[in-house]
């Protein structure tokens, strides 16, 4: 019988442990998905609210993206990640953890490595055609490799990526 109660209270913790864990990944899931949120305000131009006091966030230009991707490329070569921001910031006037998010974005696309931030679809097309004209069809697999394992890394989170994947695809075939 002293079996029965001990194997009653271990279920209880169990069903517990389980709970806690499901708020876990709903508050993960909720993280990623302001990230998201912001990924896609990037694209059409709206605003938010930023997160702990950080301020507004301003629309994801071209220009910004641009010179995200020439410091993932000097990140890649050694160069210190907050120097970089920091440059970004002050050139552009983005935000610098998205300043951030976005040139380990690209110097993973280069590298072959899993990146763990979401980055907006018009921004990972243009770096595509950009790691394509510059590193050629290695240099394209490399990015896309890295985006495959963000998907992994994303589908683990319990997110969907079919946009990401779509676009993996279409450039997956031009090779």
């Amino acid at each position: 019988m002293q079996y029965e109660t001990i194997i009653l209270e271990l279920m209880a913790r169990i069903k517990k442990l389980e709970e806690e864990v499901a708020m876990l990944k709903e508050a993960v899931g909720s993280f990623d998905n302001q990230d998201e949120r912001e990924a896609v305000s990037d694209e059409t131009g709206e605003t938010s609210e930023g997160r702990r006091g950080q301020g507004s966030y301003k629309k994801m230009t071209d220009e910004m993206m641009m010179i995200c991707y020439k410091c993932g490329k000097q990140l890649n070569d050694g160069a210190n990640s907050s120097e970089l921001a920091d440059m970004i910031v002050e050139e552009t006037g983005m935000n610098r953890n998205s300043a951030i998010m976005y040139i380990y974005a690209v110097s993973s696309l280069l590298s072959g490595t899993v990146f763990k931030r979401a980055i907006s679809g018009k921004a990972l097309r243009k770096y595509y055609d950009l790691i394509l004209n510059e590193y050629g069809s290695a240099g394209l697999e490399k990015a896309i490799k890295a985006t495959r394992l963000h998907i992994e890394y994303r589908k683990d989170c319990g997110l969907t990526a079919d946009a990401i994947e779509e676009l993996c695809n279409e450039y997956q075939s031009r090779l």
